[in-house]
């Protein structure tokens, strides 16, 4: 039985030290990297953007929901018929290659986390997306680079930044921020310890890769050079964008 959304509780991210991270307890030391790099910039996103009525597209077991939810004046839910492993309730249940059934000019804040890439029709949600967006509303998104498949066969696009612009450009959108949120050295961190992480026999060697990789990106010089080229091998994207009045 699936539960409400009074019952929700941190499930993919957690709160430590004041500041949201992946859940040690649901995220495997595979998907540590990269599940601490997202919460990081959805949270500094969601603080500066989110307000409002906002609507949380593919939300799956809405993640983002502690970092949200005290900031908006409501939120809904939506994503999938009959989306594998969910705990909670949804809004509605929608085909985002759909027409979206809302009305135009109707949330403030439209949140599509990790959700792009798995869209057949990408071009054709960004319409939807602009248009039940409210005039001065902000869209927050974030889309893997590069990065495994996953949630297979619907993983149809990995965009770069000039593609992040370009749907903005082609829906009169301002981009209003635009970076990768983790690159470089993090790329090969994420891909071993992710392939380390499939089998019992090597999965010590992930945690191993996972703070070996920490320390050596902790050195000066070290540093230095992952910051050089974060921008050329990145891990993945966010963006926020704004509809302006016409």
């Amino acid at each position: 039985m699936k539960m409400n959304k009074t019952d929700w509780s941190p499930n993919k991210f957690e709160q430590w030290r004041g500041r949201w991270r992946s859940s040690r307890k649901e995220v495997g030391i595979g998907s540590r990297l990269n599940a601490d790099c997202i919460a990081a910039a959805y949270e500094e996103l969601l603080t500066d953007y989110a307000r409002g009525d906002l609507i949380d597209l593919g939300c799956g077991n809405a993640p983002l929901t502690g970092m949200y939810k005290n900031r908006v004046a409501s939120y809904i839910w939506v994503d999938w018929p009959s989306s594998p492993h969910r705990l909670y309730e949804l809004d509605l249940e929608v085909d985002l290659n759909e027409r979206l059934p809302f009305p135009s000019n109707s949330f403030d804040t439209i949140l599509l986390s990790d959700v792009l890439e798995h869209m057949a029709l990408p071009d054709s949600l960004f319409v939807e997306l602009t248009r039940i967006l409210k005039i001065g509303g902000h869209i927050i998104l974030g889309v893997p680079f590069l990065y495994c498949l996953h949630e297979e066969p619907h993983d149809y696009h990995r965009y770069t930044r000039h593609k992040l612009r370009d749907f903005a450009d082609r829906n009169g959108l301002v981009t209003i921020e635009l970076r990768e949120y983790a690159g470089g050295l993090d790329t090969i961190q994420d891909a071993l310890s992710k392939i380390c992480s499939l089998s019992p026999v090597t999965k010590l060697l992930a945690y191993l890769i996972h703070y070996t990789f920490n320390l050596v990106k902790s050195v000066p010089a070290m540093k230095r050079l992952n910051g050089k080229i974060v921008a050329t091998f990145p891990l993945g994207y966010v963006a926020v964008y704004r509809k302006d009045p016409d």
